[in-house]
């Protein structure tokens, strides 16, 4: 049941994001990028896991550019369909290091690949087709995300970019879904209960801790 759920509401979901034009969804990608940044968990970061904007998603390549140029450590995702694992690879140039990779997203070329233990990464930056207030996270179908998550420290920030149209009410998820902690849209930062958050949940804007789901809008 909940399967069929997930199927349903990921098939609308990715349907309204696709309906999108490329330059709005771009346009909407700036303030995404601006209120993820005033993150002070984020500004303080390290080690930052970007994943590779694909199709209709908010747009991460300025961020992961940024990041650079901010010196980070910055990684993106290797997957390996035979184990669906995913390995956290250091990225020091975007435009010399990367290839098209399964199912189409840019990825790291082998030549290029430098691990990263997931326990030092201290922001995963994840992606998804939808999100509640609670935190609860629809994703793509693979589990590779909640995979890498059971490896990586317990005190990991797990940031989800999102547009306002991929929030719902409640997503459907099953014991082993891992939550994110804070959803970075183009209008509000909200953060969430998640399951082991990295972070304070804050307060909200009328000074509340954000109502009786847990989540905190700032």
């Amino acid at each position: 049941m909940v399967q069929q759920k997930k199927r349903k509401l990921r098939k609308l979901i990715q349907e309204k994001r696709d309906s999108v034009r490329p330059e709005e969804s771009m346009e909407r990608s700036l303030p995404v990028m601006e209120r993820l940044w005033s993150l002070p968990e984020f500004k303080q970061a390290r080690t930052i896991f970007f994943f590779i904007s694909f199709r209709s998603e908010v747009d991460t390549v300025p961020m992961i550019r940024q990041a650079l140029a901010e010196g980070k450590r910055v990684c993106l995702p290797f997957t390996d369909p035979e184990t669906k694992e995913m390995i956290a690879s250091r990225v020091l140039d975007l435009d010399r290091e990367l290839m098209p990779g399964n199912y189409g997203i840019l990825e790291p070329r082998k030549e290029f690949l430098r691990p990263v233990p997931p326990e030092e990464i201290d922001v995963v930056v994840m992606p998804g087709v939808a999100f509640d207030r609670c935190g609860r996270r629809l994703g793509y179908g693979g589990g590779y995300y909640d995979r890498f998550l059971d490896r990586c420290g317990p005190r990991v920030l797990r940031v989800a970019p999102c547009f306002e149209l991929q929030l719902v009410g409640e997503v459907p998820c099953a014991d082993h879904d891992h939550r994110v902690h804070v959803l970075v849209t183009e209008r509000r930062v909200i953060r969430c209960g998640g399951d082991g958050a990295g972070g304070d949940a804050g307060t909200g804007r009328d000074g509340g801790n954000g109502g009786s789901d847990g989540a905190a809008e700032v």
